[in-house]
């Protein structure tokens, strides 16, 4: 889920101890999930991509997909790792991920195979330099270089073509972010759709987060392939004296056009003048097939009523909730402790968990 409050948000002192409810899915049609999340919500690239073709290409959605399945010439002398992010991020998994095990093999990579490091370089210690995530003074309100998260450059929108959008006031930037994800897709969402355990996530502190009754649904449509949408619904306070904001939230995993799962999200709620996103999962490999983990890239805005929200602010929001996301994912697949299930292709079957009454 994107992010979706400011960097301090209010509890009502719940109890998170109790046994969670597992909700039901309900078959449906495309044309029954358009009451949950109707298909104008899905964030269209023509509101965020840039024009200009070259800063287009630069944008991390496109940038990451290419980086993801590039392979790098080099001399013969140059190590097998050097060829793909993959091949590089499981030499720094095999060696070490902290600061003084990753620059040196990153020198190594700038002299064996300049091309590599000139695209990777950069993204690698990024994302791979993540120890500062679980430590317990981690809460995602400012950035950190041990975080494991990786920003590009705020982008501005375009003007607004077709409705809903163009009936939506400040329209005006969205971040976009990258992790890389040791999780399948069963077990990125099992943590997207765990909302007691929100609850205790650092960084947050919500008064109430939980799925809307009778909003969760699957299916399969002849066209688009397999989806699944749900709502949910929580209210968070803001620090004095701007009260508290109210958000009905729409998710929806489908399939792109390329056949991986994406997943949006959408508020038409009355206290946001907008908010939108989308995540892309791009599995990545080593080239002996190894699975490396899920490089996760997300696009996400918004823009809370009546609250001066600047860009840091909500970058700050997306750094708490792509976190906790990394780090219950993560948690998630090593509790499974066998072999990576859906990587694409495919909406895997997932539960939604809510409080217990």
């Amino acid at each position: 889920m994107l992010a979706i409050a400011l960097a301090l948000l209010a509890n009502d002192g719940a109890d998170t101890t109790a046994k969670p409810v597992k909700l039901e899915p309900r078959a449906a049609s495309w044309s029954d999930l358009q009451q949950v999340f109707p298909q104008e919500w899905m964030l269209p690239e023509a509101l965020w991509a840039p024009t200009d073709p070259a800063a287009r290409d630069a944008t991390l959605p496109f940038a990451l997909e290419r980086l993801a399945a590039a392979r790098f010439d080099a001399s013969e002398a140059a190590p097998a790792w050097t060829r793909s992010l993959g091949d590089i991020v499981q030499e720094a998994r095999k060696r070490g991920t902290s600061k003084d095990k990753l620059d040196p093999l990153l020198a190594e990579l700038k002299s064996a195979n300049p091309v590599a490091h000139a695209e990777c370089a950069k993204l690698v210690r990024e994302l791979l330099y993540d120890s500062g995530l679980t430590t317990k003074k981690w809460n995602g309100e400012k950035d950190q270089s041990d975080d494991g998260l990786y920003f590009g450059a705020v982008l501005q929108l375009n003007k607004a073509q077709s409705k809903p959008w163009s009936d939506y006031k400040n329209l005006d930037t969205v971040h976009q972010a990258a992790a890389l994800v040791n999780a399948d897709l069963e077990a990125i969402k099992a943590a997207l759709n765990d909302y007691p355990s929100m609850l205790t996530d650092p960084g947050t502190s919500y008064e109430k987060i939980g799925p809307t009754a009778g909003t969760f649904v699957v299916g399969r449509d002849d066209a688009r392939g397999p989806f699944a949408g749900l709502r949910i619904a929580f209210r968070s306070d803001l620090p004095f004296p701007f009260g508290h904001y109210d958000c009905d939230l729409g998710i929806l995993d489908t399939l792109d056009a390329k056949g991986r799962m994406t997943t949006y999200v959408f508020t038409p709620s009355k206290d946001f003048y907008w908010f939108a996103g989308q995540d892309w999962h791009h599995p990545i490999r080593s080239s002996d097939g190894a699975f490396q983990g899920l490089l996760l890239v997300r696009v996400a805005g918004f823009d809370l009523k009546s609250v001066p929200d600047g860009d840091s602010d909500r970058i700050a929001g997306t750094r708490v909730a792509l976190g906790n996301l990394k780090r219950r994912s993560e948690a998630a697949f090593r509790a499974y402790g066998g072999p990576p299930r859906t990587l694409s292709g495919a909406v895997p079957s997932f539960d939604v968990l809510a409080r217990s009454k």
